[in-house]
């Protein structure tokens, strides 16, 4: 869809872009087709969809997989939606609510392919890394920082919590930089599409680790060191030999399979 298509539907149907729901329309073809292509669909998947908007990605998800399901939290969106597109199950509702939903499931093996609204991109990717039932890949349009987020590595600034839950489960790879001037209304910051692949962690994770508990922990007060924080959990020295870690370690220096092997012993010792 061009700009000029885009502000023409807007205004037939009476909508403004809402800030607050971080609505930001994609205008650029080249964009969209990256999309579909690092997404490489095949007609057994199924796919989610969240934030379809005016569902200039949605029309191509429906061609390409066997089931598409979009959440779209914006009524006047969805009446939209209603009447323009064949073949998609929409569901109304804010997406961070209908993913914490016990019955919410997607036949396996499924995708998320989606401009992300950036309003709730981190809690939406917390979700969807926690999820018994993870999607096999995500391919998502973020905010250029939390792209850097996903993808960083230890001793970088933008190493975090969300870098380690979602490394525990997926490898991320920064596809493209996107300019705002590809969106209507354009953002005030760059954007990028980033592909989460599916894989099982080099160190297994024992059941009842208090895995994502650690991670905040240490996380949740970066610039002090690990052993104090974490000593409420069990015995610190033990662990961190087992994952040969510092006396004086923080929790940016960590690896995603020193953080598994934390939990697993400080567990082994509960």
């Amino acid at each position: 869809m061009t700009l000029t298509e885009v502000r023409q539907l807007l205004a037939e149907f009476d909508i403004r872009p809402s800030k607050a729901l971080g609505q930001n329309f994609l205008i650029d073809g080249n964009i969209l087709r990256i999309l579909i292509e690092q997404a490489d669909l095949r007609r057994d998947e199924s796919v989610l969809e969240i934030g379809p908007g005016l569902g200039v990605l949605t029309v191509e998800l429906v061609a390409r997989a066997k089931r598409v399901v979009a959440i779209e939290k914006d009524p006047r969106l969805c009446q939209y939606l209603r009447g323009q597109l064949d073949g998609v199950e929409l569901i109304e509702g804010d997406a961070v609510d209908v993913l914490e939903q016990a019955n919410f499931r997607i036949d396996a093996p499924y995708k998320v392919v989606s401009n992300l609204p950036y309003n709730i991109s981190t809690p939406i990717l917390e979700r969807l890394v926690e999820r018994e039932d993870k999607p096999r890949a995500m391919i998502l349009t973020v905010q250029r920082e939390v792209a850097h987020r996903l993808a960083a590595t230890p001793r970088h600034k933008d190493y975090g919590a969300l870098t380690v839950f979602t490394q525990l489960w997926y490898h991320v790879t920064i596809a493209h930089v996107i300019s705002p001037r590809c969106f209507y209304p354009a953002p005030k910051v760059d954007s990028a599409i980033v592909v989460l692949e599916r894989r099982d962690p080099r160190v297994k994770l024992r059941v009842g680790a208090p895995f994502h508990d650690v991670v905040r922990t240490g996380f949740g007060q970066r610039r002090k060191m690990l052993h104090k924080l974490l000593a409420p959990f069990g015995d610190v020295d033990k662990a961190f030999a087992a994952a040969s870690v510092a006396p004086s370690a923080r929790a940016e220096e960590l690896a995603v399979e020193q953080w598994i092997t934390l939990a697993n012993t400080l567990t082994s010792d509960a």
